[in-house]
């Protein structure tokens, strides 16, 4: 069973009190996560069959990033986001299950426990998808306040403390639930931004706002039930463009749009094994694969007055970045005591020419690695899926194959052949990566009760009843 939970410790205004009023130059941040969405599926980025005008509003008034990266799949990244490194460096580097009683370690460091303790209030709207037990409430992650899903069933059901269980549902993304978390952003940027005018504060706040939205099942708003030229999937994601076009227009009735840094981007890309599937444009595949379109993902930035205007950003950035970006903006002190892989690409934002690039490769930890323009496939890519269902013309490709991703954002010609003296440096860059990424793991965290082996008899046990 899943619940939608509505997890308030206490209010806005007694957690806004608790600490004093920062500096007026550290800008509101809200960081959107959007779930399976392609890198085709955006007007902004090339699609004539999805209108979505609000989001296209942070390309016309933002900057646009073309070579944005993330994880093939949904609670690595969303590790990746909240820690800065790459998610199998956190232990994990799979879908989070909440029969096996795991998620993100207590122990690590999250961007939103950072940025509470720069002065910020934080709140969280949406999937978390790092845990299901008390253990991984976001509440105990940094957040302040947390409106969004849990997954739940016998086992986990009652486990959490101060949870208001609002109703029970059976498909998180149907489109009756997007008024709902649509209204809690909004309540929460309201809330401080009136607290702050009572009292004459200027706190800062972050907002992670992780629509669920348009992973399947596709059930739109009935509002959004035609709207689009793409079917189902299309109308899903119109109706995240309403949800963004709420929360921009909050800042602007509150005049606070110039103080706030808003960031969308998707979590992966999309399901293609599905009928009606959105779009990875021009890449190659999509969710679970490695090639582009599983990887490679829409990124739009926009803050007035800071970040250049229509601006185009081309050089490679990733979700792990955030958390030291977002460091720079806050005067918080990235940690020291572990490897965090993120970089901080404040000078892009600010419309700055960095030569050499912050950041010039880009690694799938033992998969694949980016260097400039170049990609080498370190070990076989498949394409995104289970089974035979939706591969139809989608093929894999070997290990050793190169592409020149400039020329060929589609990944179609191995270029191997032609540049061995590149596959070589490639190859060798991968294994001086590996070499310190083993020796610097972290491990998942687990509920109390649970261990690795109970979560591999919960894991045969959910085959066996399949």
């Amino acid at each position: 069973m899943k619940f939608i939970i509505h997890t308030w410790l206490t209010t806005l205004a007694c957690l806004i009190s608790l600490h004093a009023a920062p500096e007026a130059s550290k800008p509101n941040i809200i960081f959107i996560l959007t779930d399976d969405q392609g890198y085709g599926d955006l007007s902004c980025y090339g699609s004539e069959d999805i209108a979505t005008p609000n989001i296209d509003r942070l390309c016309s008034e933002g900057m646009k990033f073309e070579s944005f990266y993330v994880h093939n799949r949904c609670s690595p990244t969303r590790a990746a986001f909240m820690t800065g490194s790459h998610a199998g460096r956190t232990g994990i580097d799979n879908v989070v299950y909440r029969w096996e009683g795991n998620g993100l370690n207590p122990d690590e460091i999250t961007v939103a426990e950072l940025l509470k303790d720069s002065g910020y209030t934080t709140g969280m709207v949406g999937k978390w998808h790092l845990g299901s037990w008390e253990a991984f409430n976001p509440v105990n992650h940094g957040f302040d306040s947390f409106y969004g899903f849990f997954h739940q069933d016998d086992q986990t059901k009652g486990l959490f403390q101060n949870l208001e269980m609002i109703e029970k549902i059976s498909n998180q993304t149907d489109g009756i639930y997007s008024p709902k978390l649509r209204q809690a952003g909004i309540d929460f940027i309201q809330q401080v931004t009136e607290e702050n005018r009572e009292q004459g504060t200027e706190k800062p706040f972050f907002l992670y706002y992780a629509s669920p939205l348009p992973h399947t099942k596709w059930v739109p708003l009935p509002d959004f039930v035609g709207s689009s030229a793409q079917g189902t999937y299309g109308d899903v994601v119109q109706e995240i463009d309403w949800q963004v076009g709420g929360l921009l227009d909050t800042l602007d009735e509150l005049g606070i749009a110039e103080d706030t840094l808003v960031i969308y981007t998707s979590d992966n890309g999309p399901q293609l094994n599905v009928e009606g599937h959105g779009s990875s444009g021009p890449l190659r595949d999509g969710k679970w694969s490695n090639f582009e379109g599983g990887i490679r993902v829409p990124c739009l930035m926009r803050w007035p007055g800071k970040i250049p205007a229509g601006s185009v950003n081309r050089e490679i950035a990733a979700i792990i970045d955030m958390l030291p970006t977002f460091c720079a903006l806050s005067d918080a002190e990235v940690p020291t005591d572990r490897v965090i892989d993120g970089k901080n690409i404040l000078p892009y934002l600010l419309g700055k020419t960095v030569d050499p690039p912050i950041r010039e490769t880009f690694v799938v930890p033992g998969s694949t690695i980016r260097h400039g323009d170049w990609k080498l496939l370190v070990k076989n890519v498949k394409p995104g899926g289970n089974g035979a269902k939706g591969k139809q013309g989608r093929t894999a490709a070997a290990a050793g194959t190169l592409f020149h991703l400039k020329d060929d954002p589609g990944e179609t010609t191995d270029v191997s052949a032609q540049y061995p003296e590149k596959v070589k440096q490639l190859k060798q860059l991968m294994r001086d990566y590996m070499k310190g990424y083993e020796a610097n793991l972290r491990p998942i965290g687990w509920a109390e009760g649970f261990s690795e082996e109970r979560a591999e008899e919960a894991k045969h046990a959910m085959k066996a009843k399949k």
